[in-house]
């Protein structure tokens, strides 16, 4: 065999050699890397567009991004949302309103932590023969369960209004934001909250938009991430990975209008373009940049819960938020970064 030859099946040899080596380096490489994903299990309590985002954030890749490998669970109703989170079965909640607050102020260690949506813009919807609040009484209202967001913000804005809940008027448990369309649309209620995608679809289906919360000035703790301080004291990294990928997605919810809708197309069950795409005008429009709690929103909750909880008039409402962690990432400029892209 001539040394050229020779030659030649060597550098082959070694080639072939360098192939396998790499294919077995690239083997190894890929469950390691697999298992850095740190796994999570996040509960949301409606199918509404408002909470979609997060949905958003695990398929546009943001959570994988920060580390985690998150899964979405729901869990109807924040009441019972909450109760899965202080007892440990979902470490973490992504919700609105005032069932977290209430947890609080009967003792749970439960927390907000950041909040993409700080407005009440809810709108309330009744029956087409109904034309005043007075035209309430005796009426059944829908909620998701009771104890719910939508169910004090209710009997507050009733009782403002003169009407006494339970007195003047019933509340019911009726389920998530679609049944309660249903059940309206049929008159087996007459009257629920929507926020969008529903409460267009409400105003399509002919329903009376009896009070638009919007223009009444109060604020309100929605699209938030929570958990229970223990649960952060121990876990404060990840809690923090969410926060990186909160941060991330609001800005990605903006710029990425297309895939968005098709997310929330699934997310909110609602597939009619007409409805979702001024949907996704008003989740924008109320969105945040950088998603502080709003104080005021959990001023608002308390006051919604005084009626129920004489514990609520006295309660500090800061011992129910943890901003520690937008701080952080405003401070080191993470937050600027994000929007500077």
């Amino acid at each position: 065999m001539t040394n050229s030859r020779r030659q030649d099946d060597n550098r082959g040899f070694f080639q072939r050699v360098s192939f396998i080596l790499l294919v077995l380096l690239l083997a190894r490489v890929a469950p390691i890397h697999a298992q850095k994903l740190e796994k999570l299990v996040i509960g949301y309590p409606a199918p509404v567009a408002s909470l979609g985002i997060i949905d958003v954030m695990r398929k546009g890749g943001l959570f994988k991004k920060n580390g985690l490998d998150v899964d979405i669970v729901y869990i109807q109703g924040s009441p019972i949302l909450t109760t899965a989170m202080v007892s440990g079965q979902v470490p973490m909640a992504f919700l609105g309103g005032a069932a977290l607050v209430a947890s609080a102020v009967g003792g749970a260690d439960t927390v907000y932590l950041a909040c993409g949506i700080n407005t009440l813009y809810w709108r309330f919807f009744t029956t087409p023969d109904i034309k005043t609040v007075s035209d309430l009484i005796g009426k059944k209202l829908g909620v998701t369960t009771i104890g719910s967001q939508e169910d004090s913000v209710v009997r507050f804005i009733l009782r403002e209004r003169g009407l006494i809940p339970d007195r003047d008027f019933g509340v019911v448990a009726v389920g998530g934001a679609p049944t309660r369309l249903a059940a309206l649309s049929k008159g087996v209620i007459q009257g629920s909250t929507f926020i969008p995608p529903q409460d267009i679809a409400a105003e399509r289906l002919g329903l009376n938009p009896l009070i638009d919360m919007s223009k009444l000035g109060l604020y309100n703790p929605g699209s938030c991430f929570a958990s229970t301080k223990t649960y952060i004291r121990t876990h404060r990294d990840t809690v923090m990975k969410v926060m990186k990928a909160f941060v991330e997605g609001l800005r990605y919810y903006k710029d990425n209008r297309e895939f968005v809708l098709k997310v929330t197309a699934d997310f909110a069950q609602n597939r009619d373009p007409d409805v979702l795409k001024p949907t996704y005008d008003v989740v924008t429009r109320y969105q945040d940049r950088v998603p502080y709690v709003n104080m005021k929103g959990i001023e608002f909750m308390l006051k919604t819960l005084e009626a129920r909880d004489p514990r609520a008039k006295t309660f500090d409402p800061a011992s129910v938020v943890d901003s520690s962690f937008i701080q952080e990432l405003e401070k080191t400029g993470f937050v600027d970064a994000v929007w500077k892209k």
